[in-house]
């Protein structure tokens, strides 16, 4: 599961940051217009795309415990953050939407961690 989360930070977000980064008019209706906050949030997203990159990349070279060790530290701060955004921007935005979607399965995986600790 440790992977699979990984893999998913992966993919999700070389979609968003490259959208981001291209200034694509259709997340202003989600995001807001491109400002330097929606510049920050895209360096956010990219500090865990690379940390997920990275964890991969260790477990594709035989080091899956750095996967775990990072999955430890950065799922539970994904699950705060994107439970937070359901507060500050509500239910009926699409990012918030996909954001439950993402906790839902680094929940699963963190259940799957502890339990096999």
């Amino acid at each position: 599961m440790v992977y699979v989360s990984h893999a998913a930070n992966v993919l999700i977000l070389i979609a968003v940051c490259s959208a981001l980064w291209r200034g694509d008019a259709g997340l202003d209706a989600s995001l807001g217009p491109d400002t330097p906050a929606r510049r920050i949030l895209a360096c956010v997203y990219l500090a865990i795309l690379l940390a997920s990159l990275y964890a991969l990349l260790r477990a594709g070279f035989g080091a899956q415990q750095v996967a775990v060790q990072i999955a430890l530290v950065l799922f539970p701060l994904q699950i705060v953050y994107k439970v937070a955004t359901a507060f500050a921007a509500g239910l009926e935005n699409v990012v918030v939407q996909a954001n439950l979607a993402v906790v839902a399965l680094h929940c699963v995986t963190m259940v799957v961690l502890i339990r096999s600790a």
